[in-house]
C-alpha cells in the first residue's frame, strides 16, 4: 500500500472520529460539509435530509454558516437533488450536467459540471441524508469508493444523533396534524368543565360580639390602666379621665346644697314669727331638691370618669400612648374587650374583582403567619355598598365564621381569603376579566 493511500486512510479515520464525537445534528452537518476536503477536494458541498416524509431540504452548504433558502445556488441544487431523488438513486455515483443548466441566475457564472451523489445510509433506519459534492475535475474511482464508505458512516452517525435528540422528536410530534387535532379538541372539551368562580381579598381575624368601650363623658383621658392583649375580669378599672373639673363641679354643688340647707333651717325657725319666712321655706325646699339633683348628676359624672370592664375578656387597643391626653366626646371608641376563643374573619373584596357572594359560601383563609395551612370558613354576612378602606381602595366587607372549632387564630392576624361563588364553565372563568374590559372599553 502506497504512502498516499495510507495518508488517505488516516484522514478517513480522523473524519470518522470527528463524526463519532459530534454532539448535535448541527455540528455533524458542519463536519460533513467542511471536513471532507482533506479526503476528496471539492468546490461546493451540499448536505440535506427529509424534514417530512416527502420533503427534502438542503440544511448545510460548505463555507456558509446559514443556508439562504432564496439563494439562486440553493434553489438550483435543490432542483438537481429533487430530480435525482425521483430517479431513486440509492448508490454513490458520479454524474455530469451541461453548463447551460448550471447557471444559478442571469449574469452569474455556472457551477462546476462534475458532481458526485452520496446517499447516507443507516443499516437500521435506511437512508438518512444526501451529500452532493461539486468540482471541475472528474472524480476517481478511489474517491468514489471512499465517499461510498463514508456515506454509510455519516448515515449511522445521523441516525444515532436523531435518537438522542428527544426535543426534536417531541417537536415533530407536536407539529403533527393528529397531535394538534387532539390538543385542540382537548382544549375545547376542557373549556366546558364546571368550576367555581372565586375572588381573593385581604383577611383579618376579628373578635365576634366584642364589648366596645366608648367614652361615657366629654373629657380628656388621664391614664389607661391596661395594655393590649391584657386579660381582665369584670369591674376591672380600664381608663381614668381627667377628674379635676368634675371634682370641682361636684364640690361646688355640695357646697351650694349645704348653703341652701342652712338657709332653710333659718327660715323654718323664723317662720313662726314672719309670714315672709314661712313663704321662703317652700322656695328653699324646692331649691334643695334641684340642687340635690345637680349633686347626684355631678357624682354620676365623677363616677363615670373611671371606666370599668363590663365583662371578662382580652383587651384589644391600638397605641395607648396616642390616646392619653387626647380629648374625647361621648360615644367615641377607646378600646375593645374580646373573647379570644370567639373570633371571626373580616374580608375586604375589591370592587373591581367582586363576584356574586351568597350567604354560606365557602371560604379558604390563608394567614400570613401560616401560609401553608388553610382555615375553612363560610360567609355569614356581607355589605351591599362598598366603602373606602385604609389603603384608599373601594371594597365590600364580607364577614365569615370559622368552621373548624379546634382552630382559634389570634385576634389581629392578617392574610388572604379565597371566596367561592357560583359554578361556571372554565371558559368564562378564564376570560371573565377580558370580557369585562372589552365591554367597558368597546361597549359590546
Amino acid at each position: 500500500m502506497s504512502q498516499d493511500q495510507l495518508n488517505s486512510l488516516a484522514r478517513i479515520f480522523t473524519f470518522e472520529k470527528k463524526l463519532r464525537e459530534a454532539q448535535s445534528i448541527v455540528e455533524l452537518r458542519y463536519i460533513v460539509t467542511n471536513e471532507l476536503r482533506s479526503i476528496s477536494p471539492y468546490i461546493y458541498s451540499f448536505f440535506g435530509s427529509w424534514t417530512k416524509p416527502k420533503r427534502f431540504k438542503i440544511e448545510a452548504i460548505s463555507d456558509i454558516a446559514v443556508v439562504e433558502k432564496t439563494s439562486p445556488v440553493t434553489n438550483l441544487v435543490q432542483k438537481i437533488i429533487q430530480q435525482k431523488l425521483k430517479e431513486a438513486s440509492t448508490e454513490a455515483h458520479v454524474f455530469t450536467l451541461e453548463a447551460e443548466s448550471l447557471i444559478p441566475a442571469k449574469g452569474e457564472d455556472p457551477l462546476p459540471s462534475q458532481f458526485i451523489w452520496v446517499p447516507c445510509h443507516s443499516s437500521q433506519k435506511g437512508i438518512q441524508a444526501v451529500l452532493v459534492l461539486n468540482r471541475n475535475e472528474s472524480w476517481t474511482e478511489q474517491e468514489t469508493e471512499y465517499l461510498r464508505h463514508l456515506g454509510s458512516t455519516i448515515g449511522h452517525a445521523m441516525g444515532s444523533l436523531v435518537d438522542k435528540n428527544i426535543f426534536e422528536k417531541m417537536f415533530a410530534i407536536i407539529r403533527s396534524a393528529f397531535f394538534q387535532f387532539i390538543l385542540f379538541s382537548g382544549i375545547i372539551t376542557i373549556m366546558f368543565i364546571p368550576v367555581s368562580l372565586s375572588v381573593i381579598g385581604q383577611a383579618e381575624i376579628i373578635p365576634n360580639n366584642p364589648s366596645i368601650i366608648n367614652a361615657p363623658i366629654d373629657g380628656v383621658i388621664d391614664d389607661i390602666l391596661v395594655d393590649n392583649n391584657d386579660k381582665v375580669l369584670q369591674q376591672t378599672p380600664l381608663v381614668n379621665f381627667e377628674k379635676t373639673q368634675l371634682q370641682n363641679s361636684f364640690d361646688l354643688a355640695q357646697q351650694e346644697l349645704k348653703v341652701i340647707q342652712t338657709e332653710l333651717l333659718q327660715a323654718q325657725q323664723s317662720s313662726f314669727n314672719s309670714k315672709e319666712d314661712k313663704a321662703l321655706v317652700s322656695l328653699l325646699q324646692s331649691k334643695i331638691i334641684l340642687t340635690q339633683e345637680t349633686v347626684n348628676y355631678q357624682k354620676l359624672l365623677l363616677d363615670k370618669a373611671t371606666i370599668l370592664s363590663p365583662n371578662d375578656g382580652t383587651i384589644v387597643i391600638k397605641d395607648k400612648q396616642l390616646l392619653i391626653g387626647r380629648p374625647f366626646q361621648i360615644g367615641e371608641n377607646i378600646m375593645v374587650i374580646a373573647d379570644p376563643s370567639d373570633v371571626q374573619v373580616e374580608i375586604q373584596v375589591p370592587v373591581k374583582d367582586s363576584i356574586t357572594i351568597k350567604k354560606g359560601a365557602k371560604i379558604n383563609v390563608f394567614l400570613d403567619s401560616d401560609p401553608l395551612n388553610v382555615i375553612k370558613a363560610s360567609v355569614i354576612k356581607f355589605s351591599y355598598e362598598p366603602e373606602l378602606t385604609a389603603e384608599n381602595m373601594l371594597a365590600y366587607t364580607v364577614t365569615a365564621k370559622l368552621e373548624q372549632e379546634d382552630i382559634q387564630p389570634r385576634i389581629g392576624l392578617r392574610g388572604s381569603a379565597k371566596i367561592f361563588g357560583d359554578e361556571v364553565r372554565l371558559f368564562f372563568y378564564l376570560f371573565r376579566k377580558p370580557i369585562i374590559v372589552l365591554r367597558q372599553t368597546l361597549g359590546f
